[in-house]
């Protein structure tokens, strides 16, 4: 038996041709933690319609060496005229006969294929060509999948993005705080806020503050009664 194409070549050749955002485990691991993955995720740009998608991955997709793509649930291989109505219908497909299994994504979970140009704009260049999602739009794809593994993603994607908020929000400008406050907040995320220059930023951090405590929340209560209400 041959040697089995890597998946990272794959992903290196459709990111030299297409926008390619690397997703799952390996975006998890990029954004700082430290923790394996057995298969790689990616979402190609959805262009205009499963068809046009189709048209322009399958020469690399059928051109992969040992590469094979199949539907995820079925693993029934796909042939390349049936390649637009499988995605059109699951909106993703594995490619897999590589060393390690490549699902690509045309409409990933929870991440909006009309929304893919605002998170291209948001992500950073990766060294393979792709873009890594900002630990946000990363975290979003990430809930309510109700895996073990994602649930330890999403504990270590907030606490970054926590961080990150905490040491940024007391220094940014009226505008930049609320497109802050409107992307992530939690209870010490929206104290802060109660700190800001601006009344708008303010209020929006004592209205969440607020609707938890409403909720039963006693930390969200706590930081109410420390900081009048």
């Amino acid at each position: 038996m041959g040697t089995k194409t890597g998946s990272d070549e794959v992903i290196r050749r459709l990111a030299g041709e297409f926008r390619v955002l690397t997703l799952g485990g390996l975006a998890v691991i990029a954004t700082g933690l430290s923790r394996n993955t057995y298969d790689a995720d990616i979402w190609v740009e959805p262009f205009a319609s499963p068809d046009e998608w189709s048209d322009r991955l399958a020469p690399v997709l059928y051109a992969a060496g040992t590469a094979q793509p199949v539907a995820i649930g079925s693993w029934e291989k796909i042939g390349r005229g049936n390649l637009a109505g499988v995605i059109g219908r699951d909106g993703v497909i594995r490619v897999d006969g590589l060393e390690r299994p490549l699902d690509i994504f045309r409409d990933p979970n929870h991440l909006p294929m009309e929304e893919f140009d605002e998170i291209w704009i948001r992500s950073r260049v990766m060294d393979d060509g792709t873009r890594l999602p900002d630990p946000i739009d990363l975290l979003v794809s990430k809930q309510e999948t109700g895996r073990d593994k994602d649930r330890a993603d999403i504990i270590f994607l907030e606490g970054k993005i926590e961080a990150d908020y905490l040491a940024r929000l007391p220094r940014a400008t009226a505008g930049e705080a609320v497109r802050m406050l409107g992307r992530f907040l939690t209870p010490r995320v929206a104290e802060v806020a109660l700190t800001h220059a601006d009344p708008e930023v303010i209020e929006l951090g004592r209205r969440f503050l607020r609707e938890l405590a409403e909720e039963g929340d006693p930390y969200a209560a706590e930081i109410l009664r420390r900081r009048g209400g």
